[in-house]
């Protein structure tokens, strides 16, 4: 596989993943998974049985290529990634913050302004934008740098840290929502698996035709028999591993409308989508549900790669850089 091929992979995957967050976060009805709504239910299922763990494994195998494998310091890898995530999560929570206190009565999940309520967002406890525990674990996963940088000295320390996050994905506390604690327990399995395929030249492996008709066998046997869930996690990124690399040879700009502004989508499209629910819950008119259904993913694909190509043009290194550009 050349250098070309797997850059262009790894961008239709980050493409294809960030479509799956997309569509997850539709939700129309304002209930998960709403029995009202049955495909669009199962669609919701399947998509989070893997979506974020295939998120932190892309996370993990880039963070490999542009930092441990390019042999950066310590704290220039932090100062990097912390300009990189946390100038955009405290932009984007102070503003969301302010907005629901304005609109409290509204809310669902409705704001106090107080002590707690900041230290809590401090230390990554809670967000008034929910989505943004992706952002803080994410950040502290990459605290972790010199470990992963060790393991990889040799093929026994990473078998060894590889089942010490496997130990810890099944018995750590799930519980401790200090500094996201428990959600960079649960996710460091993946994140280190992206590291360890991108050390080893996994990739070469899998692109291969007759293991993405296995994958997408197992991904079908296990959307139908939903069973063991750490198994599904790994159906799901393999396949989609061996998917995008199939799709990236006979269709190399897939996805280029807006695979390049996958974080600014995380980012903002959220906010769209919320649009098109309230926008939905006011008509009330089932009729629309489908059609609203496409026009909430759209607009939450192509709005922020909109804004962020105006904001490029401002000029603005400032505003660039609470947009995580």
């Amino acid at each position: 596989m050349t250098a070309s091929n797997r850059i262009n992979w790894l961008s239709v995957l980050q493409g294809w993943s960030m479509l799956l967050v997309v569509i997850g976060h539709v939700t129309l009805t304002n209930v998960f998974q709403n029995p009202e709504t049955p495909v669009s239910a199962e669609i919701e299922r399947i998509i989070y049985s893997f979506h974020m763990p295939l998120f932190m494994f892309i996370s993990g195998f880039l963070f490999y290529l542009t930092k441990i494998g390019r042999d950066k310091g310590y704290a220039e890898t932090i100062g990097d990634k912390a300009k990189r995530l946390l100038i955009p999560y405290a932009a984007f929570t102070c503003v969301t913050f302010f907005l629901k206190y304005a609109f409290n009565p509204l809310m669902r999940r409705p704001v106090d302004f107080s002590w707690s309520e900041i230290l809590d967002i401090i230390t990554f406890k809670s967000n008034p934008l929910a989505e943004m525990w992706f952002v803080s674990t994410l950040f502290v996963l990459f605290l972790f740098f010199p470990v992963y940088k060790w393991s990889l000295g040799s093929r026994l320390r990473s078998g060894v840290v590889f089942c010490a996050a496997l130990l810890i994905y099944f018995f750590f506390p799930k519980d401790i929502e200090l500094f996201c604690i428990s959600y960079a327990s649960s996710y460091l399995l993946f994140f280190y698996t992206g590291i360890l395929v991108s050390k080893y030249g996994g990739g070469k492996f899998l692109d291969n035709p007759a293991l993405l008709s296995c994958c997408t066998a197992l991904m079908v046997f296990c959307s139908l028999f939903p069973g063991i869930p750490l198994l599904n996690i790994f159906v799901g990124i393999f396949f989609s591993l061996t998917l995008c690399m199939f799709l990236s040879r006979r269709f190399p700009g897939l996805f280029g409308s807006f695979r390049e502004y996958t974080f600014q989508i995380f980012l903002m499209g959220i906010f769209f989508q919320m649009a098109i629910r309230f926008a939905y819950a006011r008509l009330g008119m089932d009729c629309l549900y489908w059609p609203l259904y496409v026009v909430s993913i759209l607009l939450a694909l192509y709005m922020p790669v909109l804004i962020s190509r105006v904001i490029r043009k401002t000029g603005s290194k400032a505003l660039a850089r609470c947009f995580g550009l």
